[in-house]
């Protein structure tokens, strides 16, 4: 019987030459080695399948699948959870780096925390370069037994790097496939996050073991402000994340609308899924500036595309 391995990492990629080979042997370093490597190419122009390639004939613990036409980051993204195998789901970026005891203490952390359904680590930052880039961050503080307070950690907390962060730790697969995955607008990490925060605790390893690139084409860097370039950015992010012109333009509310789904649907109590939206209500409160920037937003585009 051919063994299955513990973990699935999942890496999604596009036209990532540059810093692919970097990531991939960073991964196939880890001192836990029983994992398997998928790489979602979502139809790259560049060297990326003839790197991927020759990654997967020089270990067998790398699985190629390219998409045969790009159909946005979002679906390459959410793809990935459905092509793995294992109990334990990872994602990685094809940009990022890991330490070598990276997969190893996530998944210890896990096999030590039935309740835990996310073991995650500090990040540190680095340029294209590889140089220091930026104060390192945490990760999220959701070992609460209460899904309740989890959740409201995760609504009240302004979007950060540790978004990303953590949903770049070590996930229980079970756990992801009932979550409704990556949305379609910028800041939508939080979703899934919110989610996985209702199903089970985060767990911490407060050890810089992971590196996060920042440049260009880091999706972060863009400009909520309304600008003579801010159609043309609306349009790349809209080929981007795959999504709706409105989902792009109005990624906030969108968040907020997804918050009061997730609440509704869970198993909460009445009581507890009042709070937490007045909570909503709250954040939303503190953040009225983005949301009216992004009704400005909204009417401008809908009145240059009219």
């Amino acid at each position: 019987m051919t063994h299955r391995p513990r973990v699935s990492i999942g890496v999604p990629v596009y036209n990532g030459e540059r810093f692919l080979p970097q990531t991939l042997d960073s991964l196939l370093a880890q001192t836990y080695e029983d994992f398997e490597l998928i790489v979602a190419d979502n139809a790259s122009t560049d060297a990326t399948e003839q790197i991927c390639r020759a990654y997967a004939e020089r270990d067998r613990r790398v699985v190629y699948d390219r998409s045969p036409e790009n159909r946005g980051a979002t679906w390459n993204l959410n793809r990935l959870p459905a092509l793995a195998t294992c109990d334990y789901f990872k994602w990685a970026m094809a940009d990022d780096l890991c330490s070598p005891d990276h997969l190893r203490q996530c998944v210890e952390a896990l096999d030590r925390d039935a309740g835990a359904v996310l073991a995650c680590t500090q990040t540190s930052f680095i340029d294209e370069n590889g140089n220091p880039a930026g104060a390192p961050a945490a990760c999220w503080d959701l070992r609460s037994d209460s899904a309740a307070d989890r959740l409201r950690v995760v609504i009240q907390v302004g979007g950060h790097w540790a978004n990303a962060d953590a949903l770049a730790g070590v996930i229980r697969r079970d756990a992801v496939v009932k979550t409704g995955l990556f949305p379609r607008y910028q800041g939508g990490d939080k979703r899934p996050l919110a989610e996985l925060s209702l199903l089970g605790r985060f767990v911490e390893i407060p050890e810089l073991l992971q590196q996060r690139r920042i440049h260009s084409g880091n999706t972060g860097a863009a400009n909520p402000a309304f600008s003579k370039k801010r159609l043309e950015q609306i349009e790349w992010m809209l080929r981007f994340f795959g999504g709706s012109r409105w989902e792009v333009v109005l990624p906030t509310w969108c968040l907020y609308v997804d918050y009061f789904g997730i609440i509704a649907g869970s198993n909460l109590r009445a009581s507890e899924k009042m709070r937490l939206a007045a909570d909503i209500l709250r954040v939303a409160k503190w953040n009225r500036h983005y949301l009216g920037s992004e009704l400005t937003t909204a009417f401008r585009v809908a009145v240059i595309k009219r």
